[in-house]
């Protein structure tokens, strides 16, 4: 026996059911996610971390099911970024580059911050400035893309055209990469004219590792490094030579300082016993207790020497704050004379160890300029761990070509460190136990676990094709992101009374009926926007605001056409069919073309006049489904199956 419910129009009853249940289901992750944020803000910060190691797997996945919220209600970052073209023309001129060249591309940067020539354009006019009627084919002849000595300058400002063009798609395709393995929901990443890209990423509560993520050029070095001896003999010649010249002397005396006899005993006293580890950072017992300072402008109160350990290519150690001193000492003409030939020096990525104050020491590592590998022979990267402590590192696979090498170069030096750089930082500098044949190895260090997924992240979308810089950065705080919320809601909140309240007064029972279909009309917007994980912005709230009103429209129509009928004469049951079926057509036309309307901005436009169109589509089919089914079944039923009859006004 069937119920009289479901005698007629059971198929509609069915649809309105199965819909609520997905919009519910859909929807379940982002309640969640909300009551989880009221549950960590309300921890203590022990608590929160200890909580989300337990629950990471678990909040990871609501958050990524959630709804997502876009740039102007969670907060987050607008970042513009500018390629660097002229370093891009000068790998492409690679040894070729003169002194006329190097002139060019800087009057070319220089009047690059103007803005009106495109780079090439300012490039071209700059070398016929400084050497007028030279032919640019001097310096980027390539013969597979046509460019010959014979080629005319405007040929060759063509050609480097279509190479900066090229470069800054590869740009924005790593970036765009890099930013979905960053993990980021609903990203936006637009080239600009000129040669920027403009990068928006809501909920990025980290802001200094998406500049480095961005900045990134991922370019991984292998190098081996000199001897421990050599590298501890050049840090105490380098002290010395400060200590008797300061770092004034230093930017002005020659090379010839390596002739200097130089004592260095009073150097040598500075050296102190920080254990038998390579990674003994307790700088107590170098400094006294006390941390260095580069005040003065000294290295010797800046670089700190420690013992240790035959191999290690450790050359001192250096405060966070100190770096970018000690880094411009030792770059001094004088000071460079005194290193051993071919060596450079580099920090560590991350603090090898901290200060009794609690800043960040960084080691400064010794390298063999001469790279012995390249990431281009890298096929794979990914997170793994350490097998014997668990600590998370990054495992890399290479081709044919890259495994052969790698067995050699491993073969060859067994007990010597080599260093893997990337980014001009040292993220590992493992010593060699033995030869390793099958192109695998991984990059171990003091990493954590968002460390190995942001070197993973960086090694697998590629190396960029020129260095980037920010431009423009502009952080959206938590707190705007929450007013916009709190305005957008109460916005939607009034609406929606107000509507309502219209509604009952004005049709009566009619107007109940319409305002059961809109609270459920706003339950299948958000239920359709959570299950394509579209982005919900102010603008995209406006625009449901908006579909409040169309859909109490598509309902005024229908009760419009039900009076007419029932003023003719008709059956309550009659005048409901005439209502609704003369009332088709204009419902029709009017969400018809405003839908398209909302595909044309949709396609068109970027930002939150995409937000607006997406929540608009949404709610003109949801509101012609609440309307026509939902009110229908509704009114079937009271009519039909129980014979009420329904005031509409």
């Amino acid at each position: 026996m069937r119920l009289p419910l479901m005698q007629g129009y059971g198929f509609k009853l069915f649809a309105v059911v199965a819909l609520v249940l997905i919009s519910l289901w859909q929807l379940f992750p982002t309640i969640q996610n909300a009551l989880n944020d009221r549950e960590l803000a309300a921890m203590s910060s022990d608590e929160r971390e200890v909580y989300e190691k337990e629950n990471y797997e678990d909040l990871l996945e609501t958050r990524e099911s959630s709804l997502n919220l876009g740039l102007d209600l969670q907060g987050g970052m607008h970042v513009a970024l500018e390629i660097g073209t002229g370093a891009l023309l000068q790998e492409l001129a690679g040894n070729r580059a003169d002194d006329t060249f190097e002139r060019a591309i800087e009057i070319a940067n220089e009047r690059a911050q103007d803005g009106g020539s495109d780079f090439v354009t300012l490039f071209a006019d700059a070398v016929e400035e400084v050497r007028p009627n030279t032919r640019l084919a001097r310096y980027f002849r390539n013969t597979d893309a046509g460019i010959t000595a014979r080629s005319s300058n405007a040929d060759v400002v063509t050609y480097l055209r279509s190479e900066v063009d090229e470069a800054l798609g590869r740009a924005e395709e790593i970036i765009r990469q890099r930013i979905d393995r960053f993990g980021v929901t609903e990203p936006l990443i637009q080239r600009q004219d000129g040669s920027r890209i403009v990068v928006e990423l809501p909920g990025v509560d980290d802001p200094q590792r998406v500049r480095d993520l961005l900045r990134g050029t991922a370019k991984l070095t292998f190098h081996l490094t000199p001897p421990t001896q050599e590298l501890q003999q050049a840090a105490l010649r380098v002290l010395q030579y400060y200590g008797e010249g300061g770092a004034e002397t230093a930017a002005t005396t020659d090379a010839d300082t390596t002739g200097t006899a130089i004592d260095t005993t009073a150097a040598g006293e500075r050296v102190a016993a920080a254990g038998d580890s390579a990674g003994a950072v307790d700088l107590a017992q170098v400094t006294g207790g006390e941390a260095p300072s580069a005040s003065g402008n000294s290295l010797a109160d800046a670089l700190r020497l420690i013992q240790v350990p035959e191999g290690s290519p450790i050359f001192g150690q250096v405060v966070a704050r100190d770096t970018a001193t000690v880094r411009r000492l030792l770059e001094a003409p004088g000071a460079q004379a005194l290193l051993p030939a071919g060596v450079r020096l580099l920090y560590t990525a991350n603090p090898e160890g901290v200060t009794p104050e609690g800043e960040d020491v960084y080691n400064l590592i010794g390298i063999n300029e001469r790279v012995e590998l390249t990431g281009d022979v890298i096929t794979d990267a990914g997170p793994d761990f350490d097998p014997y402590t668990n600590a998370p590192q990054v495992s890399i696979t290479m081709n044919g070509v890259g495994g052969q090498r790698w067995s050699q170069i491993t073969g060859a030096n067994i007990g010597r460190p080599v260093a893997l750089v990337l980014d001009n930082r040292v993220y590992s500098d493992p010593v060699i136990q033995s030869r390793i044949p099958n192109g695998r190895t991984q990059i171990t260090g003091q990493f954590s676990r968002q460390d190995v997924e942001d070197i993973v992240t960086v090694l697998k979308s590629g190396a960029l094709p020129a260095p980037v810089r920010i431009v423009e950065e502009r952080t959206v705080g938590p707190s705007l992101g929450a007013a916009s919320i709190r305005a957008g809601t109460r916005a939607l909140i009034v609406g929606f009374l107000v509507v309502g309240v219209f509604m009952a007064f004005y049709y009566r029972g009619a107007g109940l009926i319409a305002n059961i279909a809109l609270v459920l009309n706003l339950l299948f917007i958000f239920g359709v926007l959570a299950s394509f994980s579209a982005t919900l912005t102010l603008p995209g709230m406006a625009g449901i605001v908006l579909t409040i009103g169309m859909a109490v429209d598509a309902n005024v129509l229908i009760f419009e056409r039900i009076r007419e009928e029932l003023d003719s004469g008709k059956t309550m049951r009659a005048a409901v069919d005439g209502g609704f079926a003369k009332a088709l057509s204009a419902i029709a036309d009017a969400n018809i073309t405003t839908f398209l309307i909302g595909v044309i901005l949709f396609s068109f436009g970027v930002g939150p006049i995409q937000g607006f169109a997406v929540t608009l589509m949404a709610g003109i089919l949801t509101s012609l489904f609440t309307a026509l089914v939902v009110t229908r079944l509704v009114l079937d039923y009271l009519v039909q199956s129980r014979g009420t009859r329904v005031a509409f006004g």
